[in-house]
């Protein structure tokens, strides 16, 4: 983008430069100052190139305006093929990434809500841990019908794909 600038620069110099130096080549001076015998200054004013003068400086400036015009063009089509690009980015990398990590947490609350909501299943003991829909239930439970309870619990949970039980079971209630 840098490159970009440069030449933009460069235009909008030399337009800037021009306007003052328009009209100030003294072979087309619409200006005339003479001085007589006695030192009297007469000044004289070529109306015609004047406006010549004007004319030019006036191309001048429109050409270096569509310059530096087309340059902020092209400079705003890079930034908005950037901006494409990162918009791209992030609905193609950051966004299901972060769908997941948000579903693989809703799963988890879910299961951990449903277990705790069980009579027959201390909750406080059994963790839960979701990965792309796979639930894995560890810690330690009571009894076996707590342990089979905890697997029907989550796998009737909506978005749960797979169940790995990795319940203990310690045979004393109060694990």
């Amino acid at each position: 983008m840098k490159t970009r600038a440069l030449p933009i620069m460069a235009a909008f110099c030399v337009g800037a430069l021009m306007v003052p130096l328009a009209g100030c080549n003294r072979d087309t001076s619409p200006v005339h100052a003479e001085r007589d015998a006695q030192g009297n200054t007469h000044v004289t004013v070529d109306n015609q190139q004047v406006h010549q003068n004007v004319d030019k400086a006036d191309q001048s400036l429109k050409k270096t305006g569509d310059q530096i015009k087309d340059g902020a063009n092209q400079a705003g089509a890079a930034i908005q093929r950037g901006a494409d690009k990162v918009g791209n980015q992030i609905e193609t990398k950051v966004v299901p990434a972060a769908k997941e990590a948000l579903s693989n947490a809703g799963i988890t609350a879910k299961v951990k809500s449903r277990l705790a909501q069980d009579p027959a299943i201390n909750a406080l003991y059994v963790n839960v841990d979701t990965t792309d829909g796979h639930v894995t239930l560890s810690g330690k439970v009571a009894l076996p019908e707590q342990k089979a309870e905890a697997e029907k619990v989550a796998r009737e949970t909506d978005g749960v794909k797979d169940v790995v039980n990795q319940l203990q079971v310690t045979g004393t209630s109060g694990s």
